[in-house]
């Protein structure tokens, strides 16, 4: 019973090891830190997302009044608080959005864009756009 206590303790050993290595670099298991500095992320691929519009609502599912600048997506796919860009909508709609709510149809690669003007959501219908996460 002793000999396989001794053999966990050295495999969770390691494996805290492999740990820090994967996190700190290859140095870190030597004691010495990776001291380069970190990249920031590059925006992720593009990829083609079902987009339409909506303009009612008090609170969003973030906790706040909806603006415009927000959209609303699946967190499976897109959680609370990502950064997006979004392209090839018409040269207004493009840029960068946050998401900031939810939505019972909001499911998949859906995207919702908060359009303040409830004539100008309902005729902006349903386009594709491309979608890249910032962050």
């Amino acid at each position: 019973m002793a000999r396989r206590s001794v053999r966990r303790a050295a495999v969770l050993a390691g494996m805290a090891c492999w740990g820090i290595l994967l996190a700190l670099g290859s140095d870190a298991c030597a004691g010495h830190a990776s001291s380069a500095p970190v990249p920031a992320p590059a925006p992720s691929p593009v990829t083609s997302f079902s987009a339409t519009a909506y303009c009612k609502g008090t609170v969003t599912a973030a906790g706040t009044a909806p603006a415009e600048g927000m959209v609303a997506a699946d967190p499976a796919i897109l959680p609370l608080g990502s950064k997006i860009r979004l392209t090839g909508l018409n040269g207004r709609y493009d840029g960068d959005y946050v998401v900031q709510d939810t939505g019972p149809a909001v499911r998949g690669r859906h995207i919702d864009l908060y359009i303040r003007d409830c004539h100008e959501a309902v005729k902006f219908g349903r386009r594709t756009a491309a979608v890249s996460v910032l962050r």
